[in-house]
């Protein structure tokens, strides 16, 4: 084994995922497993810092530069010094680096690498203060790595000084996992589904999309929809997201399985929202419908009516692609395919790993 020390901080739910007896799928972990096999790597979680000043801090830089800056996350007493015997840290996303960016000057004059999973940090105001803030930023970090093409592209751009600093390695799934898994033979092709908690997953489209669609079946997964705002009949509301307990990532590969259709309507952002749920409702073979938005991913590779559908956030438009795949069931089985082919190919657990291994290594 390599005496290369990484660690990885994360805001939580990992620990329990590798302590659970269960099968689980290791999409989240961002090439834990794997580099684990080759280097000594360690998982840090975040801890709750619910401190009045942080919440006003917080607010105060997210109405001026909209970067989603929260600074409640904050680490045990001895994570926080053992971090300093790594060499590599890697911060599973933006939030959790602002939160413990304090920490990166001590790093850097220790030699130890800083390292952030970016999912939406250049997707703030277009201000000169949020340049400012993000150049200073950018100049304690070694290594700023995209899961997102099109957000990469848009950081080389307005940051071209820093992109030395950028890399992209495409989200990869589980494909160990992720696969087709029917049950409830009865449930097969039954139903319309909608996974997701994140802030740019259009609600008020998804509960309109309902109202408008009676005759069709959906089953909803989130937590950000509340049952008082819930009241149809024609769709299943599910409580949940990735650190439930009541939802297993084996329940959730069933529910996929199940489905006829996986939607996913976005805000538009350059943020990637949306990327884990379509791969891999992809290689449960379910065909999904996605927002045209700012922010997807890999548009190059994720061809609309060859990989999945692509539409515009607009009610008749979404409302027309659906009952249209309802009547072409050969074109989905087509789409199926390609998507399965596609993602085994270019989005897999196995490749994000391989390449975020060479970038440590570059």
């Amino acid at each position: 084994m390599n005496n290369k020390k990484i660690t990885y901080i994360f805001g939580g739910g990992r620990k329990k995922k590798i302590e659970y007896s269960g099968e689980f799928a290791k999409d989240m972990f961002y090439g834990y497993f794997g580099l684990n096999e080759k280097y000594d790597v360690q998982i840090f979680e975040t801890v709750k810092a619910d401190y009045k000043i942080y919440k006003l801090l917080a607010k105060l830089l997210n109405k001026l530069t909209g970067l989603g800056f929260h600074f409640e996350n904050s680490l045990k007493k001895q994570d926080k010094k053992n971090i300093f015997e790594s060499n590599e840290i890697f911060f599973g996303n933006q939030q959790i680096l602002f939160s413990l960016f304090y920490l990166c000057p001590k790093l850097n004059r220790k030699k130890i690498n800083v390292n952030v999973f970016a999912m939406g940090i250049v997707s703030g105001k277009k201000n000169l203060f949020t340049k400012i803030l993000l150049r200073y930023l950018f100049k304690y970090i070694q290594r700023v790595i995209f899961i997102s093409e099109a957000e990469y592209e848009s950081a080389k751009e307005r940051f071209p000084n820093f992109k030395d600093l950028f890399f992209y390695n495409p989200f990869g799934v589980d494909s160990k996992f992720w696969n087709k898994t029917l049950i409830d033979k009865n449930d097969e092709n039954n139903y319309i589904l909608f996974i997701g908690n994140d802030l740019n997953r259009d609600y008020e489209f998804l509960l309109k999309l309902i109202e408008e669609m009676p005759d069709l079946r959906f089953k909803i997964i989130s937590n950000r929809i509340g049952k008082n705002d819930f009241d149809f009949k024609n769709a299943e509301l599910i409580n949940g997201d990735w650190h439930s307990k009541e939802i297993t990532d084996s329940k959730i590969r069933e529910y996929y399985s199940s489905a006829f259709l996986t939607i996913i309507p976005l805000k538009n952002s350059i943020q990637p929202s949306g990327q884990s749920v379509c791969l891999q409702s992809m290689l449960c073979e379910t065909p999904v419908l996605i927002s045209e938005t700012e922010g997807f991913w890999n548009p190059n590779n994720l061809i609309n009516k060859e990989h999945l559908y692509i539409q515009k956030t607009d009610i008749k438009l979404w409302k027309e692609t659906i009952y249209n795949l309802f009547q072409n069931k050969n074109q989905m089985m087509k789409i199926q395919q390609n998507a399965k082919k596609l993602v085994l190919s270019k989005y897999t657990v196995q490749n994000f790993t391989k390449k975020l291994d060479d970038i440590l290594n570059n």
